[in-house]
């Protein structure tokens, strides 16, 4: 501990102590009187005789101290409780937690390389700088608020883990500046990663620490593992593809096995060349299942080397249409023959209830109520109400743009005309969006809407599917799109789903009952009743969430090329200043004695008036 003045001027009052011993000694000064006479002194005992000289006196002691007392009070004294004065200082770690951390340099990871150097770091700073540990992910997660407890952090670090996915360094890096911002300490931020500096943001390159890892390439990654198999297509009819990527500067060498559920298919060697992909067609899939792909190869990252995809049991479709149209019913029928498992029934709008059991029902002109148990697709709507309220037709249509990423437009070529066809203007009801979009007579219209409402997915086509237009060889779009939009309004409900790592997949088909969730990792965890059943598919690998004897099988696959692009250039530390405190921040802090010295002038200011009533 140290003493400080937060007010040191104040000390240039005590040259008053001078003016007061000045005055005391002109008091003592000789002086002489002129008397008529000494007859009345000569009975007087002679007194002391006064002098120059300063002699000890408790009323100037008194005096003294009391003026001492005042003006070290103003000069408002701190007995700091910082280390040799020293200003104390907060530290921000941001630790990267991302797939590519996973990469092993040696004998460790690239994460334990980090880990250890954060460890050292923390290790040597002073025991009052405050330290933060931030770990990077999907979204950042403070580990450590801020604290003194140096302890306490090597522990939260020593217990924090890399997730298979990507992560958000922008968003971990702005937490830690909001830290930094706090004022009340200078503040450096710090991030232990794999990415190189000059791909970081420019807002953080020149503000931000940089401890960089890794340096190795030796990678290859599953891309993707593709089922091609239609809504109606048996699976055994169905094959797959899988991608495998050398990320490597080398050739590389490994074993792929491909496995339905837990039956081998078959095991295949190869060699990629540097920086290349290989391709390996699937054929002859013996049934629904589960299609697993894996490497079995010698390299630095192993969270890429396996992936999933669904090969779907063939489930028939029940579609009831209400249309007294003769071309439709026709086209329709002869679709039926085509494809197996759709199973078509025809309804008159005037007989039309409900929806009569069927998983959707198709409405063609007419605008009835959304079904309250299926799902629905109306074509050409024509009434100004309903759910899709439209108006007069348009004629000579084109297509302007559509949502790509739709299951709806799988396949279809959006650069194609759409000659002779006519659609009605629809009004798009507030839970239902634009996915194709297009353009007649000089203005915009929807062409597709799609939307859920009720817990059923509903669709909506301005084109006009009736007559010979539906099965015209000029017209092979509309019926792709006829086809897929029946598989997306009633999608096979088998428990079983594919998901990249990083999402949060909304399991919907699981009683409302307590949840088990267990993770790839061997992880558990169980979720109330009222919570909604979320898996947050962090690690790559099987999740399984049962609720009362129902099970959903999640599968999670890292299947991102930035990741799996492990390769890094050797680089060094670089340092960043630190952002200063506020300057009122840079005070000592700890006791003051201001006050009390304050009280303490209080209390001899009666001692000094009660000495000097006496003196008097």
């Amino acid at each position: 501990m140290t003493l400080h003045f937060l007010n040191p001027q104040a000390w240039w009052l005590a040259g008053l102590l001078a003016v007061l011993i000045a005055l005391y000694l002109w008091d003592r000064t000789r002086r002489d009187v002129d008397v008529p006479s000494l007859l009345l002194w000569q009975e007087i005992p002679v007194a002391t005789a006064r002098a120059t000289r300063l002699r000890p006196d408790w009323l100037l002691l008194l005096q003294c101290l009391l003026l001492l007392a005042l003006i070290a009070a103003l000069a408002d004294p701190v007995l700091d409780e910082r280390q040799d004065g020293r200003a104390a200082g907060r530290s921000v770690f941001v630790l990267d937690g991302s797939a590519s951390m996973q990469a092993r340099e040696g004998r460790a990871t690239r994460f334990e390389q980090a880990r250890q150097t954060l460890r050292e770091r923390l290790a040597a700073l002073p025991a009052d700088d405050e330290v933060m540990l931030i770990l990077a992910g999907p979204q950042p997660s403070v580990v450590v608020a801020p604290t003194t407890d140096h302890a306490a952090a090597l522990r939260q670090l020593a217990a924090v883990e890399p997730v298979d996915t990507r992560a958000n360094l922008d968003a971990a890096l702005a937490v830690a500046r909001r830290a930094a911002a706090r004022g009340d300490r200078a503040t450096r931020v710090e991030l232990y990663s794999d990415t190189p500096r000059e791909l970081l943001a420019a807002d953080w390159r020149d503000t931000v620490s940089v401890f960089p890892v890794g340096e190795t390439d030796d990678n290859l990654a599953i891309e993707g593992v593709q089922v091609f198999q239609g809504r109606f297509e048996d699976p055994r009819e169905a094959h797959a593809y899988v991608a495998v990527r050398n990320f490597a500067r080398r050739e590389a060498h490994g074993v792929l096995t491909l496995a339905l559920d837990d039956a081998v298919l078959e095991r295949r060697g190869f060699s990629l060349a540097p920086r290349s992909v290989g391709g390996f067609p699937v054929r002859n899939l013996p049934g629904p299942g589960v299609l697993r792909a894996s490497l079995e190869v010698d390299d630095a990252l192993a969270a890429d080397n396996r992936a999933h995809a669904l090969v779907r049991p063939l489930r028939p479709l029940h579609l009831r249409v209400v249309s007294d149209d003769a071309g439709l019913r026709a086209a329709l029928t002869r679709v039926a023959r085509a494809v197996p498992n759709l199973d078509i029934e025809f309804v008159a709008p005037a007989a039309y209830r409900d929806a009569g059991g069927a998983d959707v029902v198709l409405f063609h002109r007419i605008t009835p109520p959304l079904p309250a148990d299926a799902a629905s697709l109306y074509v050409a709507p024509a009434r100004d109400a309903g759910p899709f309220p439209s108006r007069a037709a348009a004629q000579a249509v084109s297509v302007v743009d559509g949502d790509d990423a739709h299951p709806t437009l799988r396949g279809l070529r959006l650069d194609l005309p759409l000659p002779d066809t006519s659609a009605r203007r629809l009004t798009a009801p507030p839970w239902a969006t634009t996915t194709l979009a297009g353009r007649a007579e000089g203005s915009a219209l929807p062409l597709l809407l799609t939307g859920e409402q009720n817990g059923h997915r509903h669709a909506a086509i301005a084109l006009d599917l009736g007559g010979d237009q539906l099965l015209g060889t000029e017209h092979v779009d509309l019926l792709v799109l006829l086809l897929n939009l029946f598989d997306w309004l009633a999608p096979t409900a088998d428990g079983t789903r594919v998901v990249p790592t990083g999402s949060v997949e909304v399991i919907d088909a699981l009683p409302p009952l307590p949840r088990h969730i267990a993770d790839p990792r061997g992880g558990e965890v169980d979720q109330p009743a009222d919570a909604p059943a979320l898996v947050d598919a962090r690690f790559a690998g099987e999740y399984r969430v049962s609720a009362d004897g129902t099970q959903v099988r999640v599968f999670a696959d890292l299947s991102d090329a930035e990741e799996s692009d492990i390769g890094r250039p050797a680089a060094s530390p670089f340092l960043a200043p630190a952002s200063p405190a506020r300057a009122d921040q840079n005070a000592p802090r700890g006791h003051g004695l201001g006050a009390g010295l304050a009280g303490i002038a209080m209390l001899l200011l009666p001692l000094e008036w009660m000495a000097a009533r006496r003196r008097t």
